[in-house]
């Protein structure tokens, strides 16, 4: 489930890049505090560590190990975030 979820999330990304429409998504500049820990920018974005995975998505890294790249993100609004995760992760929210 894990997995359709996250490939959920990075088609979603994906499809607002796309079109665009600015209002649809979260344009985020990842700083460097920010880069060494992805939980300090769920929080940020999302007000939540809980969305750890969407940023890690978002960024195209596999993991918290990971560093992240300090550029401009697309982030789906915590809406959309919610829904995807209602529909693949129903066990585990």
């Amino acid at each position: 489930m894990i997995n359709d979820y996250r490939n959920a999330i990075r088609e979603h990304i994906e499809r607002l890049k796309n079109v665009g429409n600015l209002s649809n998504m979260i344009i985020w500049d990842v700083q460097v505090d920010e880069a060494s820990d992805p939980t300090l920018l769920s929080n940020r974005a999302y007000n939540t560590h809980q969305h750890v995975d969407v940023v890690l998505v978002a960024c195209g890294v596999s993991g918290v190990w990971e560093k992240l790249p300090e550029q401009r993100i697309v982030l789906p609004l915590l809406k959309d975030v919610l829904a995807l995760r209602k529909i693949y992760m129903t066990d585990e929210v």
